[in-house]
């Protein structure tokens, strides 16, 4: 008799035990739910070298949502659009599908209404920039991405655009005759080609250096960044800073694995694109001028435009804003270009 009751007693608290262990693993303590010792893998990407900003962004994002949700997300992080056969549109198209789950791509290719910031000349400098970026107008344009299936999130720079070339130097429009600049296949990029004067000629971003060498293609438009970490000053020999064209590119979420997240996760994740574009904007920005410095020690030779010069290009592109019109929308342009303006300071 008391062996049976010694076994009930047993069995009584082995079940007690158990319950109270049940308790423990209950979903929901840790953001996002679900088991506390589950980790849910995710894969960024950016078409960017190691190091470089967008890929420091990329970076930055992954460990702070790991820290702050004590390892529940990993983010796994893919330079050099290493998932989508190193192309920028297959990269982007894949975190619309959900094959990737968080990109950083050129805005401009995420949609072409982000063209509308393609237009020559139009920022006094990042200040105005940003100020422009936090308007309606263009938090409009982060929301429609929604369509495409993917959740905006932050942007980032592409810094200012600079002409290098190999046949001479630049100055003013008169001395790009004849030269021929490379362009996407955009129609709004050739005719601004042709409206500063080049020969344009439509060559991929995975293509451009092999057009520059064999002579395809004599000048491109690029970052200071982008010409430094691709090589250009092996195929280049002028560089011609600018500063003529701005462009953001986009932190991107697939928009189906964003609504799966509850809120705590999600203000996770806003926190910690937030703290990435700071830190890759701040590092793009103080990397211009020493960029300079870099391509001069490869052997570039280099020349800065002068205000005068500068009054030359804005003279000869002052009816530029129209090119844009068929690609970005005549609207959303008459829009941002007022939200330029009301900008300024």
């Amino acid at each position: 008799m008391k062996n049976k009751k010694r076994i009930a007693l047993f069995l009584t608290l082995a079940l007690s035990a158990s319950l109270l262990a049940g308790c423990g693993d209950a979903a929901g303590d840790t953001p996002g739910g679900g088991d506390n010792t589950e980790t849910i893998t995710l894969r960024a990407s950016t078409p960017t070298d190691p190091g470089t900003g967008w890929t420091v962004c990329l970076e930055t994002i992954a460990e702070e949502v790991s820290k702050n949700t004590n390892g529940k997300y990993k983010i796994d992080v893919y330079p050099n659009a290493s998932l989508s056969e190193s192309s920028e549109k297959t990269m982007t198209e894949q975190t619309y599908a959900g094959t990737l789950d968080m990109c950083v791509t050129p805005a401009s290719l995420a949609s072409a209404e982000w063209g509308a910031f393609s237009i020559p000349f139009m920022f006094d400098d990042r200040d105005h920039i940003w100020r422009v970026c936090e308007t309606d107008v263009v938090q409009g344009m982060m929301d429609r991405m929604e369509e495409k299936g993917m959740k905006a999130l932050g942007i980032v720079e592409n810094g200012f655009f600079q002409i290098t070339n190999s046949v001479k130097e630049i100055k003013v429009p008169a001395d790009c005759a004849g030269i021929k600049l490379r362009t996407p296949q955009a129609q709004s990029s050739i005719d601004l080609a042709n409206m500063m004067g080049f020969n344009p000629v439509s060559v991929s971003s995975g293509e451009l250096y092999v057009a520059l060498q064999q002579g395809t293609a004599d000048a491109q438009q690029n970052a200071m960044s982008t010409i430094y970490s691709k090589g250009f000053y092996d195929v280049q020999k002028y560089l011609t800073v600018i500063n003529y064209n701005w462009s953001p590119a986009l932190v991107g979420m697939n928009l189906d694995l964003w609504n799966s997240m509850d809120a705590e996760t999600q203000e996770i994740f806003r926190a910690a694109i937030e703290k990435g574009c700071q830190v890759c904007n701040d590092k793009l920005a103080a990397e211009d001028s020493e960029y300079i410095a870099k391509l001069e020690e490869k052997g570039m030779q280099v020349y800065v435009c002068t205000p005068e010069d500068i009054a030359v290009w804005k003279d000869t592109l002052k009816d530029v804003a129209e090119v844009y019109k068929p690609s970005v929308g005549e609207e959303l342009v008459d829009e941002f270009v007022a939200a330029v303006e009301e900008c300024r300071q």
